[in-house]
């Protein structure tokens, strides 16, 4: 049996896991659980007060008992568990040189242990077709879940699982879009679409993997614009902006500090840059959409390849200079495009 992921467990209603539930979500679920080797349990809605309010008038199992009829879940942590913007948040605010991690800011107390929860996460789980209602169900939910006697706190993240793939028209699809947008502005109601029961339960899964994850890792201490072979500019404070960005321009494949100095000499700035490309495009009348990558038509990949292929740089250690070339070029061009595809995006 695999190591299970250090105390976070899932905590699952009634309506989901319950002998009578039915729907096929639960097996793969549990299924899931089992292969992580992640805990989990029934919710004990005594405890809670009571079952929620059900999103749609149909749990999507048609189960109808002591939990509401509403199928949904929690992560539990035994370790205080802060978001990754909370931790960024502190550090800014207290001006400090790294951000601390989950179990410092509640050790610290105050405004620390304020912003660490034990309940990281709360799922809902629905049928995809099901999401066309009011977004008052939603903040019906939302309301319940973040109120006394639960514990959660009116700060707990609600994230609305929809399983399954749209099969309605456009208007219905828009129709949805509004309905999930409001419950996201007006009730802190985040939604993810999943096209079937395995991919929810992966997603899960994934999500008590990532919390258990975050209790090993911190933010790094501060960002290190000077590049690890970035040897030859100088250290001077009143050129941290050109220091930066040739540091930026150095961690793509290719590019060495000769090269990043000759593009930033260029263009001074990454907006200088992504400025020359939107330019480029519309002095050449390629279409916006394209990204210059294998999807591009032709000329907006020979428009890439000739964007920087003739920007010469020094050779260290010799006399001479030598052109970037195309395959270089195309990089670049890539990913500093204004519509970006996410392969060509560096992570």
């Amino acid at each position: 049996m695999p190591p299970q992921p250090a105390n976070v467990a899932l905590r699952v209603s009634a309506a989901l896991c319950g002998a009578d539930a039915g729907g096929p979500l639960w097996p793969k679920l549990q299924e899931a659980l089992q292969e992580s080797g992640i805990a989990w349990s029934p919710i004990d809605h005594v405890m809670l007060g009571g079952g929620p309010p059900q999103l749609w008038g149909s749990s999507g199992d048609g189960v109808s008992d002591g939990s509401g009829g509403a199928r949904w879940a929690y992560l539990e942590s035994d370790f205080p568990y802060a978001p990754h913007r909370a931790l960024v948040a502190a550090s800014a605010g207290g001006g400090v040189t790294g951000a601390p991690s989950a179990d410092e800011a509640a050790s610290s107390g105050g405004a620390g242990s304020a912003m660490t929860t034990r309940f990281p996460l709360l799922l809902a789980f629905e049928d995809v077709g099901s999401a066309r209602a009011a977004p008052e169900a939603l903040g019906a939910l939302a309301a319940w879940l973040r109120s006394a006697p639960r514990p959660f706190g009116a700060q707990a993240r609600l994230l609305l699982v929809l399983i399954g793939e749209a099969r309605s028209g456009v208007a219905q699809r828009q129709e949805q879009a509004l309905v999930l947008s409001a419950s996201l502005v007006r009730h802190g109601v985040g939604s993810v679409e999943v096209c079937s029961v395995e991919h929810a339960s992966r997603y899960v899964v994934q999500c008590a993997l990532s919390v258990a994850e975050s209790r090993k890792r911190r933010l790094p201490s501060r960002f290190k614009v000077a590049g690890v072979r970035c040897q030859t500019l100088p250290r001077d404070p009143q050129d941290r902006l050109r220091l930066t960005w040739v540091s930026q321009l150095m961690q793509l494949a290719g590019v060495s500090e000769e090269i990043a100095k000759s593009i930033a000499g260029r263009h001074s700035s990454p907006g200088a840059l992504m400025q020359a490309i939107v330019d480029a495009l519309g002095a050449s009348g390629a279409a916006s959409s394209s990204s210059a990558g294998a999807r591009c038509p032709a000329d907006a990949s020979a428009l890439a390849d000739a964007f920087l292929a003739d920007l010469e740089f020094p050779i260290r250690g010799k006399k001479g200079t030598r052109r970037l070339g195309p395959v270089v070029s195309r990089r670049i061009f890539q990913l500093f495009h204004p519509e970006a595809l996410p392969e060509h995006v560096l992570v």
